[in-house]
């Protein structure tokens, strides 16, 4: 397997607290805010004690180890969970290192926000692929994380296209809020939003549970 690390630390924690921006609505606050693709906790540093308890998880070790050192003053219970979102939960699957298309270096700036368990290359040859696998890691799907945390509050996904895996066909009712990114193709995102639209309204910029 190789290798990655996050070098400059303070300086991507610096451009990941003002790069990595969602927009949630003024009256989405309190309960649980489960975010999937948490980096180094720059979501839970930007919102605070916003929410009653964050669940977090990442598959990057030192996005881990990271965002447990920045989230521990906030004044409010946040866990942190080194588990890959899928479909399915405890299967293992491999993380894979962000291959830029022109220096192909794994080691680049803000390798710790581009990490993913999907395979794919860009029309540049850039992406994420098998050869730059750098850990295995098991899985958690979305219907055992509520099974284990309850009703969702606000979900944040940003999981470099795994998002497909964790929420298309799946049981949303149980989830108010959902914001994040939606990655690659424009045919796969739609897909995506439309099965969203069977339980949220689409609003500025996230998803509203229908009826709410």
């Amino acid at each position: 397997m190789k290798n990655i690390k996050i070098e400059r630390k303070e300086d991507w924690k610096s451009f990941i607290m003002n790069e990595a921006k969602y927009n949630v609505p003024d009256e989405c606050s309190g309960g649980l805010c489960v975010d999937a693709g948490c980096n180094i906790g720059d979501f839970e540093m930007n919102h605070g004690n916003r929410f009653d308890k964050y669940v977090c998880f990442d598959v990057f070790e030192e996005n881990i180890t990271e965002a447990t050192k920045n989230t521990q003053n906030l004044g409010v219970e946040v866990e942190i969970n080194k588990l890959a979102v899928w479909s399915e939960s405890d299967k293992f699957i491999n993380v894979l290192a962000y291959e830029p298309w022109d220096t192909k270096n794994l080691q680049h700036w803000g390798n710790s926000g581009n990490v993913g368990c999907i395979e794919y290359t860009g029309p540049k040859g850039e992406g994420w692929k098998q050869e730059n696998t750098i850990d295995l890691v098991r899985t958690i799907s979305i219907e055992t994380i509520i099974e284990n945390y309850g009703h969702i509050n606000l979900l944040k996904v940003d999981v470099e296209g795994s998002e497909y895996e964790f929420l298309l066909g799946k049981d949303l009712s149980k989830i108010n809020y959902i914001v994040g990114e939606f990655h690659f193709e424009a045919e796969r995102i739609q897909q995506l939003v439309d099965w969203i639209k069977n339980t949220h309204e689409v609003c500025n910029g996230y998803y509203k549970l229908k009826g709410l």
